[in-house]
């Protein structure tokens, strides 16, 4: 008999399978099959291991441990998450640059020539739109001028929070006063070099440099959108992105730049953008 007739005998033979007692070979059960139907149960017993191995693998814990170099889905939506978290971190960044680049820009007497927009207390530096001052606001200067302008720090009952200050950088005689018309955006208060320099009330760091035309030069960013910016210091005592509180003491007056003729501080106070005289809020200093 050859061996394909062989075969094609096997799947034509039936068998049969008996369940017998082992102690007295009493039958249980018997079961008559075919070749056929052997390679049926044994086919469906393989497929079936198959698909619960295929379950167990993919829908459990075990995927991590059974499968090299698999990632979870959970770590794939964290590494999206942070993604994400890392692109907005750099936007704001850019933002924030983009801001610092127009404060120096104005500090140098330039124009800045893009925008900055945030939804936060930074705001736009395009453009310097200077209001003329109303009877309200005149009156209102008069006043405080007219009050107590020799004390060192004013109650908050006399100044406009949303705009002003309460503490005095230094004291001093004012020799050169807010002139928008000649771009001298502050006034320069006479002082002898070396004189302590306080920040006129809490705030961050903005910028902290030397340039040029103004030597050593502290930008700090107060809330309320407001400015105080300090000129021709002999050394600064903050860094970019300190934390001051009112009072704290944050350069040293001096001569530094070519701008200058003598040891004084320029200081300067912007709001919303736009410099404003600092005269109605400085209580220490002489006009």
């Amino acid at each position: 008999m050859g061996k394909k007739e062989h075969k094609r005998h096997f799947w034509r033979q039936r068998f049969r399978v008996t369940i017998q007692e082992e102690s007295t070979f009493h039958e249980r059960r018997a079961y008559l099959l075919s070749g056929r139907r052997i390679a049926s149960i044994v086919s469906g017993a393989v497929f079936a291991v198959v698909i619960i191995t295929y379950s167990i693998v993919a829908y459990t814990p075990l995927t991590e441990l059974l499968i090299p170099g698999y990632v979870a889905e959970k770590f794939r939506e964290d590494v999206s998450f942070t993604r994400q978290q890392t692109d907005s971190a750099l936007a704001a960044l850019a933002v924030h640059e983009k801001y610092l680049s127009n404060i120096k820009s104005i500090l140098r007497g330039e124009i800045p020539l893009e925008n900055v927009q945030e939804e936060d207390s930074l705001q736009s530096v395009e453009t310097v739109i200077i209001p003329d001052a109303g009877e309200e606001d005149l009156a209102f200067r008069n006043r405080i001028e007219e009050g107590d302008r020799f004390k060192l720090r004013r109650g908050p009952a006399e100044i406009n929070g949303l705009i002003g200050f309460e503490f005095q950088p230094i004291k001093g005689a004012i020799t050169s006063g807010f002139d928008l018309s000649n771009g001298h955006l502050g006034v320069d208060i006479e002082s002898e070099e070396g004189m302590l320099v306080h920040s006129v009330d809490d705030g961050t760091v903005l910028m902290s440099d030397f340039t040029v035309e103004h030597g050593y030069v502290l930008v700090i960013q107060h809330k309320n959108d407001r400015l105080s910016i300090y000129k021709h210091n002999s050394s600064l005592l903050k860094e970019v992105g300190d934390l001051v509180r009112m009072g704290d003491v944050v350069a040293a007056v001096g001569n530094s730049g070519t701008q200058t003729s003598g040891s004084h501080l320029h200081f300067e106070w912007w709001v919303d953008g736009q410099p404003i005289d600092p005269v109605p809020w400085l209580s220490g200093v002489t006009p």
